[in-house]
């Protein structure tokens, strides 16, 4: 048992201060046997997974959920800086002051007498440090060497995209995107056609639609990855929501039901157009 007595923090920094504590507590070998038992990989996963439901209560709009996930996120975040304390494999203050070093280095408009007028500009600078300043160039031998390929393959095609669009190789409006939506669709009902013949080319030609998808969400400025994930939380409601109305209406989840689920379907999509709830 520790003896430990919690007093509610009143600044940032004592707030910081006493959540690293406690998970130096937790991790100690009078603490806690699970968390002595995790390891970067796993907790790395749970800031992922925290991360994401704390997007929900943004999409949401929940404050009180938004409070408690970026407190989770931040307990994650700790965790990892406690086991390199432990592993004595990173230095976390020296990790802090590289972190702020590099922000004020990069920030020459900010911090220098750099100028930049606008994001893009903004870019231009932080793009031009990280290679001239800093030597973070890509191997000679492999453009994307600095894209991780262990990336969640969305944000993978999302980098290389970026990394491609640094040097100019980019549509020169949203409309050379939207056709090639449009032409790597038709590539893919093609492939689909001849799919008993070369299963492997309707696999090849999926990846290509999927590719020119995330190529129009960066056109778009708008992550694939939370787009999806807000797509999927969207479905995962609604169909909560047909599951519950057909079982109010004796209409089981079946496929010999299939056109009157579908028609439940039609009936919550209107009613959310409509900005009506669900009963």
């Amino acid at each position: 048992m520790i003896d430990y007595s919690f007093t509610p923090a009143v600044t940032l920094n004592e707030g910081l201060a006493k959540l690293y504590d406690i998970v130096h507590m937790l991790r100690s070998p009078d603490g806690c046997p699970w968390d002595r038992e995790q390891n970067h990989k796993g907790v790395a996963t749970n800031l992922l997974d925290e991360t994401y439901e704390y997007l929900d209560a943004v999409i949401n709009e929940d404050s009180n959920g938004m409070r408690e996930e970026i407190g989770d996120v931040l307990l994650n975040a700790m965790m990892l800086l406690e086991m390199h304390d432990e592993h004595e494999d990173v230095d976390t203050v020296e990790a802090l002051n590289e972190v702020c070093t590099k922000l004020i280095r990069r920030h020459p408009h900010v911090f220098s007498d750099a100028k930049a007028a606008d994001s893009s500009e903004v870019l231009n600078l932080w793009n031009a440090i990280k290679e001239d300043v800093e030597g973070k160039k890509a191997k000679d031998e492999d453009f994307f060497s600095r894209v991780p390929k262990s990336l969640p393959k969305l944000e993978e095609a999302w980098e290389i995209q970026k990394s491609m669009r640094k040097v100019g190789f980019d549509w020169p409006d949203i409309q050379g995107v939207i056709d090639k939506v449009e032409e790597e669709k038709l590539e893919l009902i093609e492939a689909i056609a001849h799919r008993e013949q070369d299963a492997d080319h309707v696999e090849e030609e999926l990846g290509d639609l999927l590719f020119a998808i995330v190529n129009l969400a960066r056109y778009l400025r708008i992550n694939p990855s939370v787009a999806l994930h807000r797509s999927n939380r969207k479905v995962r409601e609604r169909f909560n929501r047909l599951a519950k109305i057909g079982t109010e209406r004796n209409i089981p989840l079946s496929w010999e039901h299939v056109d009157e689920l579908n028609q439940i379907w039609e009936e919550i999509k209107d009613l959310e157009k409509s900005g009506n709830h669900c009963p």
